[in-house]
């Protein structure tokens, strides 16, 4: 066969959730390394930045203030030395918490029970 008749998986042992990950991630990074921000830009993170930071370590109550914060941040024109310092610092946060490993899902085995009426 020719070199590009030759079918290999292009996953490479990735599921769906860590090449969403990855793409998250890396347009997360572009808005947090961008020299100056638009407000349209923040449609571009928006919808990410909980599977994003709720796949990190960091606890719920610091994920939730996070989210909360960048959303205060942006609704905040014109933006202020407080708002862009609140965004960087929640960027930065959120950049290293993304280094570090991934949360590991512990999840409980629940077994199913049937419940079968044998009165009638």
């Amino acid at each position: 066969k020719q070199w590009y008749q030759r079918r290999v998986p292009i996953t490479a042992g990735l599921d769906a959730k860590s090449i969403l990950l990855i793409l998250f991630s890396s347009n997360f990074i572009g808005i947090a390394c961008a020299r100056s921000l638009h407000y349209q830009f923040y449609i571009w993170y928006y919808h990410t930045l909980p599977a994003l930071f709720f796949s990190t370590k960091l606890p719920v109550p610091l994920v939730m203030l996070m989210l909360g914060c960048i959303e205060l941040c942006w609704n905040t024109y014109p933006s202020t030395v407080l708002s862009s310092s609140v965004l960087q610092i929640c960027h930065l946060i959120g950049a290293v918490a993304l280094l570090l490993p991934p949360r590991t899902e512990k999840r409980k085995k629940y077994r199913l029970r049937l419940c079968v009426d044998t009165t009638a």
